[in-house]
């Protein structure tokens, strides 16, 4: 045991080391010690099973050998972490954050670390970059420590830090996002091994910095609108973007599908409407019988090439430093010299503008005539001439 390969030793989730005696056999073998907390966080304590078939190996100089292994463990699954314990000569304020990031197990919330972000010059962020610390608008973290190895691993020492029934609930390899009840979990672990919750959601800490970015590049004039790839990269519903976004703070000020529905209920409250449906459907079925089947067999192309999708909703950026990007005056694809809107002179909306969501399309133009709305207009009229 005393001479046996790194591989042969393996922590288990539950914070028992197992031994197997044939290095090419790949089950883990016999749990021979366990960890329990130590004096810091990544430092725990490892002590043997009672029991443990250790032969005639003496337990204190595999105790010792153990630790040894342990050591070299967590500095190969969490490099990056290990490594803000030599800070080198850094200045003061890089000291301070790498040592609250360290602390937090590799992510910190950025308002607890603002009055030192503040004192970064442009070197001290090039000394944080190399440490591979990331400065996010809401959170400070690793994105090196997002790997299903690390965060087992942080899981297992946050519990036993944090006095927790092992082993913990960890979120499945890989997975972006997925649903939690946010009265019941523990915000703090979850968060600890790079899942913050938000909206009811544990989300990857670089999928939910890689929408916040995104929110960023939408905003203008404090207000930005919901991108349906933002749903996509979280992998939920747009109901459950919705709830993510006002989980940290921005405020939906307006919503289509709302709109839309209201409309909806308006237009329900017209007798006429039903008659005249049933006409336009009596007209079609007369005499448009070889147009219809024409349409019926174009029509899986037509939808393959439209793919609609309706507009989302529009929300107030969040206040604060976190939120307070300077955007320039031009973007890239305008050119070199740019163009400055502010002169531009505001038109007002129509009171009787129609309000109904803009829909992105890439099918073909649709002609005015051959609109449901200009039908129903048409059929309106011929009613009316025949009172």
């Amino acid at each position: 045991m005393l001479n046996a390969q790194d591989t042969q030793y393996t922590l288990k989730e539950d914070a028992q080391i197992h031994y197997q005696p044939q290095v090419s056999n790949p089950l883990p073998g016999e749990a021979i010690a366990m960890l329990v907390k130590g004096e810091r966080i990544l430092k725990p304590k490892v002590v043997m099973l009672d029991g443990a078939s250790i032969g005639d190996v003496d337990r204190v100089a595999l105790r010792a050998h153990l630790e040894g292994w342990l050591e070299r463990h967590i500095a190969n699954v969490l490099e990056p972490l290990v490594a803000l314990e030599d800070m080198g000569d850094a200045k003061a304020p890089v000291k301070g954050i790498a040592f609250q990031v360290y602390q937090a197990l590799g992510i910190a919330a950025r308002e607890q670390l603002e009055d030192l972000i503040g004192e970064l010059d442009a070197d001290d962020r090039q000394d944080l970059r190399a440490k591979k610390i990331r400065l996010g608008p809401i959170l400070v973290f690793i994105p090196a420590l997002n790997k299903p190895a690390a965060v087992r691993l942080r899981a297992l020492l946050w519990g036993l830090w944090n006095d927790k029934d092992l082993p913990m609930d960890c979120p499945k390899d890989g997975i972006v996002s997925f649903a939690v009840d946010s009265k019941a979990v523990d915000k703090a672990f979850y968060q600890a091994i790079a899942y913050p919750v938000y909206g009811g959601r544990a989300i990857r800490i670089d999928m939910l910095d890689r929408v916040i970015s995104g929110v960023y590049d939408a905003a203008e004039g404090g207000k930005f609108k919901a991108a349906h790839q933002w749903a996509e990269w979280l992998g939920c519903s747009i109901e459950g973007l919705y709830e993510v976004l006002e989980a940290m703070g921005h405020q939906k000020v307006y919503d289509p599908a709302e709109a839309v529905e209201e409309a909806g209920r308006e237009a329900q409250s017209e007798v006429a409407v039903k008659s005249l449906e049933e006409e336009v459907v009596a007209e079609a079925d007369a005499g448009n019988a070889a147009k219809d089947e024409k349409a019926l067999q174009e029509k899986p192309e037509q939808e393959k090439a439209e793919q609609v999708k309706p507009e989302l909703a529009t929300f107030r950026l969040k206040k604060g430093k976190a939120f307070s990007k300077n955007k320039p005056v031009f973007k890239q694809s305008q050119g070199k010299q740019g163009k400055n809107f502010k002169d531009k002179p505001k038109g007002k909306r129509s009171k009787t503008a129609n309000r109904s969501p803009k829909i992105m399309s890439t099918g073909p133009e649709k002609r005015l005539e051959d609109s449901p709305f200009a039908v129903l207009e048409q059929l309106k009229q011929k009613s009316n001439e025949k009172k």
